[in-house]
Protein backbone atom coordinates (compact mmCIF):
# COMPACT_ATOMS: atom_id res chain seq x y z
CA UNK A 1 0.00 0.00 0.00
CA UNK A 2 2.84 2.38 0.84
CA UNK A 3 4.55 1.51 -2.41
CA UNK A 4 1.34 2.20 -4.38
CA UNK A 5 1.06 5.72 -2.87
CA UNK A 6 4.73 6.37 -3.65
CA UNK A 7 4.32 5.16 -7.24
CA UNK A 8 1.24 7.34 -7.75
CA UNK A 9 3.08 10.33 -6.31
CA UNK A 10 6.09 9.84 -8.60
CA UNK A 11 3.82 9.20 -11.56
CA UNK A 12 1.91 12.48 -10.91
CA UNK A 13 5.15 14.40 -10.40
CA UNK A 14 6.63 13.00 -13.63
CA UNK A 15 3.61 13.87 -15.80
CA UNK A 16 2.82 17.22 -14.18
CA UNK A 17 6.43 18.28 -14.45
CA UNK A 18 7.26 21.94 -14.07
CA UNK A 19 4.96 24.94 -14.09
CA UNK A 20 6.63 26.68 -17.03
CA UNK A 21 3.51 26.27 -19.13
CA UNK A 22 1.58 28.39 -16.61
CA UNK A 23 4.11 31.19 -16.79
CA UNK A 24 3.88 31.26 -20.57
CA UNK A 25 0.17 32.03 -20.31
CA UNK A 26 0.63 35.17 -18.22
CA UNK A 27 -0.17 38.22 -20.34
CA UNK A 28 0.65 41.71 -19.16
CA UNK A 29 -1.43 44.53 -20.58
CA UNK A 30 -0.43 48.13 -20.33
CA UNK A 31 -3.83 49.64 -21.09
CA UNK A 32 -5.05 52.70 -19.25
CA UNK A 33 -8.40 52.10 -17.68
CA UNK A 34 -10.89 54.89 -17.31
CA UNK A 35 -11.68 55.13 -13.64
CA UNK A 36 -15.24 56.25 -12.97
CA UNK A 37 -16.14 57.65 -9.62
CA UNK A 38 -18.72 55.69 -7.77
CA UNK A 39 -21.46 57.86 -6.34
CA UNK A 40 -23.76 56.00 -4.00
CA UNK A 41 -26.67 57.70 -2.33
CA UNK A 42 -27.52 56.53 1.14
CA UNK A 43 -29.30 57.68 4.29
CA UNK A 44 -31.79 59.77 2.37
CA UNK A 45 -33.31 62.25 4.72
CA UNK A 46 -37.07 62.51 4.76
CA UNK A 47 -37.93 66.18 4.42
CA UNK A 48 -40.96 68.00 3.25
CA UNK A 49 -40.41 68.25 -0.50
CA UNK A 50 -44.05 68.70 -1.41
CA UNK A 51 -46.91 71.06 -0.56
CA UNK A 52 -50.62 70.37 -0.97
CA UNK A 53 -51.46 74.08 -0.97
CA UNK A 54 -49.40 77.20 -1.53
CA UNK A 55 -49.41 80.09 0.93
CA UNK A 56 -51.82 82.92 0.10
CA UNK A 57 -50.65 85.52 -2.46
CA UNK A 58 -47.99 83.26 -4.00
CA UNK A 59 -47.31 84.58 -7.49
CA UNK A 60 -45.84 82.17 -10.06
CA UNK A 61 -42.75 83.01 -12.09
CA UNK A 62 -43.04 81.56 -15.61
CA UNK A 63 -39.82 80.44 -17.29
CA UNK A 64 -39.75 78.35 -20.49
CA UNK A 65 -43.50 77.66 -20.16
CA UNK A 66 -43.13 76.24 -16.62
CA UNK A 67 -44.62 78.02 -13.60
CA UNK A 68 -42.29 78.16 -10.59
CA UNK A 69 -43.86 79.08 -7.26
CA UNK A 70 -41.46 80.76 -4.79
CA UNK A 71 -42.12 79.90 -1.14
CA UNK A 72 -39.63 81.00 1.55
CA UNK A 73 -36.73 81.12 -0.93
CA UNK A 74 -37.48 77.65 -2.36
CA UNK A 75 -39.29 76.87 -5.60
CA UNK A 76 -42.14 74.49 -6.32
CA UNK A 77 -43.76 73.27 -9.55
CA UNK A 78 -47.25 71.81 -9.85
CA UNK A 79 -47.30 68.07 -10.64
CA UNK A 80 -50.17 65.59 -10.31
CA UNK A 81 -52.17 67.60 -7.80
CA UNK A 82 -49.31 68.65 -5.50
CA UNK A 83 -46.48 71.18 -5.50
CA UNK A 84 -43.04 69.53 -5.69
CA UNK A 85 -39.77 71.17 -4.53
CA UNK A 86 -37.39 71.91 -7.40
CA UNK A 87 -34.41 74.08 -8.21
CA UNK A 88 -34.74 76.79 -10.84
CA UNK A 89 -32.82 76.07 -14.07
CA UNK A 90 -29.75 78.00 -15.23
CA UNK A 91 -30.79 81.27 -16.84
CA UNK A 92 -33.84 81.74 -14.57
CA UNK A 93 -34.00 85.40 -13.45
CA UNK A 94 -35.41 87.19 -10.42
CA UNK A 95 -35.99 90.87 -9.82
CA UNK A 96 -35.57 90.54 -6.03
CA UNK A 97 -33.32 88.15 -4.12
CA UNK A 98 -34.75 85.83 -1.43
CA UNK A 99 -34.35 87.22 2.10
CA UNK A 100 -32.06 84.30 3.03
CA UNK A 101 -29.45 85.20 0.37
CA UNK A 102 -25.82 85.77 1.38
CA UNK A 103 -22.98 87.17 -0.73
CA UNK A 104 -20.09 84.84 -1.58
CA UNK A 105 -16.99 85.78 -3.60
CA UNK A 106 -15.22 82.97 -5.46
CA UNK A 107 -12.01 83.75 -7.38
CA UNK A 108 -13.00 87.41 -7.76
CA UNK A 109 -16.57 86.71 -8.94
CA UNK A 110 -19.45 87.76 -6.73
CA UNK A 111 -22.39 85.39 -6.20
CA UNK A 112 -25.53 85.47 -4.10
CA UNK A 113 -26.38 82.15 -2.45
CA UNK A 114 -29.79 81.13 -1.11
CA UNK A 115 -31.09 77.64 -0.30
CA UNK A 116 -28.76 75.71 -2.61
CA UNK A 117 -28.99 78.13 -5.57
CA UNK A 118 -26.29 80.53 -6.78
CA UNK A 119 -27.27 83.81 -8.45
CA UNK A 120 -25.24 86.45 -10.30
CA UNK A 121 -26.36 90.06 -10.72
CA UNK A 122 -27.03 90.85 -14.41
CA UNK A 123 -28.64 94.10 -15.64
CA UNK A 124 -30.46 94.82 -12.38
CA UNK A 125 -31.77 91.25 -12.06
CA UNK A 126 -30.39 88.09 -10.52
CA UNK A 127 -29.77 85.10 -12.79
CA UNK A 128 -29.34 81.51 -11.63
CA UNK A 129 -25.70 80.54 -12.17
CA UNK A 130 -23.92 77.17 -12.12
CA UNK A 131 -22.44 76.34 -8.70
CA UNK A 132 -18.83 77.64 -8.62
CA UNK A 133 -16.19 75.08 -7.63
CA UNK A 134 -14.38 76.26 -4.52
CA UNK A 135 -17.33 78.15 -3.00
CA UNK A 136 -17.77 77.59 0.73
CA UNK A 137 -21.22 77.88 2.30
CA UNK A 138 -21.91 77.78 6.05
CA UNK A 139 -24.98 75.54 5.92
CA UNK A 140 -26.76 73.28 3.47
CA UNK A 141 -30.55 73.04 3.16
CA UNK A 142 -32.27 70.04 4.75
CA UNK A 143 -32.82 68.34 1.40
CA UNK A 144 -29.09 67.96 0.67
CA UNK A 145 -28.46 64.26 0.10
CA UNK A 146 -25.64 62.41 1.81
CA UNK A 147 -23.69 60.40 -0.77
CA UNK A 148 -20.74 58.02 -0.81
CA UNK A 149 -18.27 59.62 -3.24
CA UNK A 150 -15.30 57.29 -3.85
CA UNK A 151 -15.58 56.00 -0.27
CA UNK A 152 -15.83 59.47 1.30
CA UNK A 153 -19.08 60.88 2.68
CA UNK A 154 -20.12 64.02 0.78
CA UNK A 155 -23.34 65.93 0.19
CA UNK A 156 -25.10 66.52 -3.13
CA UNK A 157 -27.46 69.41 -3.75
CA UNK A 158 -28.58 70.99 -7.03
CA UNK A 159 -25.95 69.13 -9.13
CA UNK A 160 -23.08 70.20 -6.81
CA UNK A 161 -20.98 67.90 -4.59
CA UNK A 162 -20.06 69.44 -1.23
CA UNK A 163 -17.26 68.36 1.10
CA UNK A 164 -17.42 69.24 4.77
CA UNK A 165 -14.63 71.66 5.77
CA UNK A 166 -13.83 73.60 8.95
CA UNK A 167 -16.04 76.60 8.28
CA UNK A 168 -18.88 74.95 6.32
CA UNK A 169 -19.23 73.02 3.08
CA UNK A 170 -17.05 73.47 -0.01
CA UNK A 171 -18.10 72.66 -3.57
CA UNK A 172 -15.56 70.20 -4.98
CA UNK A 173 -17.34 69.13 -8.16
CA UNK A 174 -20.35 69.97 -10.29
CA UNK A 175 -22.20 66.99 -11.75
CA UNK A 176 -23.38 67.06 -15.35
CA UNK A 177 -26.92 68.25 -15.79
CA UNK A 178 -28.86 66.16 -18.30
CA UNK A 179 -31.58 68.79 -18.49
CA UNK A 180 -29.41 71.55 -20.04
CA UNK A 181 -30.00 72.05 -23.73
Amino acid sequence: MKNLKLILFLFALFFVGTTEYAEAQVVTRHEKRVVRRKVRRHNRRVVRRTLRRLPANTTPIVYRKISYYPVDGMYYVYRKGIYVRTFPPRGFRLAVMPTTAVIITVRGTRYHYADGVFYQPINGEYEVAPPPIGAVVKELPEDAEEIDFDGVTMHELNQAVYKEVENGYEIIEVLEDDMDQ
